[in-house]
């Protein structure tokens, strides 16, 4: 065998520095494996392990898979290969972890390939925040990456309403192995029916695993024989897998000129008008790289947005020194981990405030395709590691594995190179020959030069941004932050907010965290986010009325009209059609079974009215030991529910609906619901709809200021009912509060 030697981390780095150069220099796959054969660690360990076939397996594989396990000696990580299988066929395990090293080679490929990656291990040693795959996590009631594609098809929805014109919007989804992440991603689309679109609307593509690495020593930690424990390279990933895997000539291909990123993580990015400020703000002003931001606690372990100096020497030869000190500036993103080493102190707004002076990084990004294009080719015709913004080492925690060498279970403090999208920002500047703050910079240098950046922000009330569930909560704490009990609880924090705006005459408090977590929210109000998806669209949709204590209202409807409703107890409305109908594909226009049918945005589609309504039953039981309210499993003693298939249309006016009750409207018919007679009861008629249109619709028009408008039609010829609450409704005004959401 062979004593390993120790070597100064100096040492280390200058020994694979050189390595890397002299792989630069080779034209092929076979001289690199000569490079590495040359290499005396490689030549020290080979002979040592020629008694167990190792050898002569790996000379059986692929050129390229060869290479990948002869690095393994050379960089340092040769006890991956000193444990030999225990049947000694060496075959399937080695194949199976080369395959997997040439795409971390692979991706790796513009700083050095493997012998780059740990080079780049052994230069950098900071610490970073790590995320959660929650892609699946049945957040109220489906798993949140479909929360994903609703929140973008209400958006949709919403520009046909306005221009009669559908849209299909190019969606890519970077996915990973991690727990089976991709396939279930993608399972998850073919159940679907890929939610009504083209499967070919969707790219998936994955980041590579990267090996997790001892912090102590720098080895890969080992599971098994050939198997190293391997984690998710980190989301700064996605601009070179977009560039080597195609991703930005498909949007090109598309139409698409910017891109708007979020995490599936935040159910909240998709609230109001987040997303379309952003956007607007990116695309009108044809901005490179753009930031939704939101208040910060001191002392948070998250990123904050910053404006950025660096100063650089510009040559120029007309000058006497032969260049001059200019300035580039670019709002972008420090890490936590990184104040300290950059001299940032969080401080407070203001004396006693526990907001931060500076606003949070969200992971809401806006991405002008051809900027962020060029400046990855950049990066990647540069080499070195510019390629993958804000690399660090993250070695925040603790990894419990089973070590094969002593066969039992190690914890030890370990990490994986990681880097950060939101960083692309640092290579995306502006230059200006004056600093911002200084002699130079003259009155109205700070305005004017906003105006110019490529960078910009965009800042709202942090609930409305973000609210992420990608931690567990610990059932004996009351930190509910990142974890899915914290996101509904934000959630039903803006549904108070939202029927505040319709109105309402009473919306119960949701409670503080403490009552939440113990008795549940004080009300429960969701809705699909087509209703909207603009607060100000619901709130034209939905007047007046009340929600009582401990009550529940669902809408999973697009079109609804709700004036003066009062619900005490439970009303759960569901149409199977919330923004129009399926049309089946032809058989040649069809991938599969499951993908032959696609929506087509149409008043095809189930529709609500009522007017002065109250509903009284039981609802929720708010004591069963069985609720989950971040999923919605709830258990109710009574509800009332409203099933509308189809193109159908439930109305009631005038009545007061008792009990547990369920209105079920099939396809192509009219429910209407009055009351009847003294006693409480109820009349209920079923029309068969006339025609093709429905008896009621929406007209959005968009005022020059931008705000939208609905205008309630009747169709006269198919309208088999009235009421005299009809005129008086029409009549009614509510003043309402404008609210500032965003400043820019």
């Amino acid at each position: 065998m062979f004593e390993e030697q120790q070597v100064s981390l100096e040492h280390e780095a200058e020994r694979l520095q050189q390595l890397v150069q002299q792989l630069a220099q080779c034209r092929s796959i076979a001289d690199k494996i000569a490079v590495m054969q040359e290499q005396p660690s490689f030549q020290q360990f080979k002979p040592a392990m020629d008694w167990t076939g190792l050898w002569e397996a790996v000379e059986s594989l692929p050129l390229e898979q060869q290479y990948v396990l002869m690095a393994l000696p050379v960089i340092g990580q040769r006890h991956v290969l000193m444990m030999p299988p225990a049947d000694g066929k060496w075959q399937g395990p080695l194949a199976l972890l080369a395959s997997r090293l040439c795409r971390v080679e692979a991706f790796y490929d513009s700083m050095g390939g493997l012998p780059g990656y740990q080079l780049k291990l052994g230069l950098r040693c900071e610490v970073t925040g790590e995320g959660l795959p929650a892609a699946m996590l049945p957040y109220c009631g489906r798993p949140m990456m479909a929360g994903l594609i609703r929140d973008l098809q209400a958006k949709e929805y919403l520009y046909w309403q306005l221009t009669g014109t559908q849209v299909t919007t190019p969606v890519a989804i970077m996915t990973s192995d991690a727990k089976g992440n991709h396939d279930r991603i993608n399972g998850l689309m073919d159940s679907q029916g890929w939610f009504g679109r083209a499967p070919d609307s969707f790219r998936l593509f994955r980041q590579p695993m990267v090996p997790v690495i001892d912090a102590a020593d720098g080895r890969w930690l080992l599971t098994a024989s050939c198997k190293v424990m391997m984690k998710p390279g980190g989301h700064g990933a996605i601009w070179k897998l977009m560039h080597d895997q195609g991703v930005f000539d498909w949007l090109q291909q598309q139409g698409r000129l910017a891109s708007l990123i979020r995490q599936v993580s935040n159910p909240m990015a998709g609230c109001d008008t987040t997303l379309l400020a952003l956007a607007g703000s990116g695309f009108s002003a044809r901005r490179a790289f753009g930031f939704m931001s939101c208040e910060r606690v001191v002392g948070a372990a998250e990123g904050m947005n910053v404006l950025q100096e660096r100063k650089v020497w510009v040559e120029d030869a007309s000058l006497p020194e032969g260049g001059s000190w200019q300035f580039d500036y670019a709002i972008t993103n420090v890490e936590y981990t990184e104040f300290e080493r950059l001299g940032i102190t969080d401080q407070p707004m203001h004396e006693g405030s526990s907001h931060s002076a500076f606003p949070a990084n969200t992971n809401i990004l806006y991405v002008g395709l051809a900027a962020a294009r060029a400046a990855v080719e950049a990066a990647v015709a540069a080499g070195g590691g510019e390629v993958m913004p804000g690399l660090i080492f993250n070695l925040k925690k603790k990894v419990k594995f089973f070590d094969p060498f002593i066969q039992e279970e190690r914890e030890v403090r370990a990490g994986r190179m990681e880097c950060t999208m939101q960083n692309l920002a640092d290579s995306l500047t502006s230059r200006s020959a004056a600093a911002l703050a200084g002699p130079g910079a003259g009155p109205g240098a700070e305005q004017a030069l906003m105006k110019r950046l490529s960078t910009f922000m965009v800042y709202n009330m942090r609930r409305k941004v973000t609210s992420s569930a990608k931690k567990k909560r610990d059932p004996r704490s009351s930190h509910i932050h990142q974890t899915p009990e914290g996101a509904f609880y934000d959630l039903q924090r803006n549904a108070w907010q939202v029927l505040q705006r319709c109105g309402m005459r009473h919306v119960p408090p949701v409670g503080d965290v403490a009552e939440y977590l113990t008795q549940g929210p004080g009300f429960i109000f969701l809705f699909h986010p087509a209703l909207g998806p603009l607060w100000d669209v619901i709130s034209q949709k939905i007047r007046g009325g009340a929600l009582l204590d401990g009550s529940e209202l669902v809408l999973e409807v697009a079109e609804a009209r709700l004036l003066d409703v009062t619900v005490d107890g439970s009303l759960l409305i569901h149409a199977g059609n919330v923004m129009g109908h399926l049309e089946q594909q032809n058989a040649a226009d069809a991938s599969s079974s499951s993908s032959s049918s696609r929506l087509q945005y149409s008043a095809a589609n189930g529709r609500v009215h009522l007017m002065n309504v109250t509903v009284q039953n039981v609802g929720v039981d708010w004591h069963h030991p069985g609720n989950c309210y971040w999923q919605h499993r709830v258990n109710r003693h009574e509800a009332c529910r409203v099933v509308l298939h189809g193109r159908s249309e439930f109305e009631a006016y005038d009545c007061k609906i008792s009990g547990d009750q369920v209105f079920e409207v099939p396809d192509g018919f009219r429910m209407v619901v009055t009351a009847a007679g003294s006693a409480g009861g109820l009349s209920v008629q079923l029309l068969p709809l006339q025609g093709d249109k429905p008896t009621w619709q929406w007209a959005y028009s968009m005022e020059p200021s931008g705000a939208l408008q609905l205008q309630f039609v009747r169709n006269a010829a198919l309208d088999l009912w009235s009421s005299p609450v009809l005129a008086a409704a029409r009549s009614r005004q509510q003043n309402e509060e404008e609210v500032l959401d965003f400043v820019i």
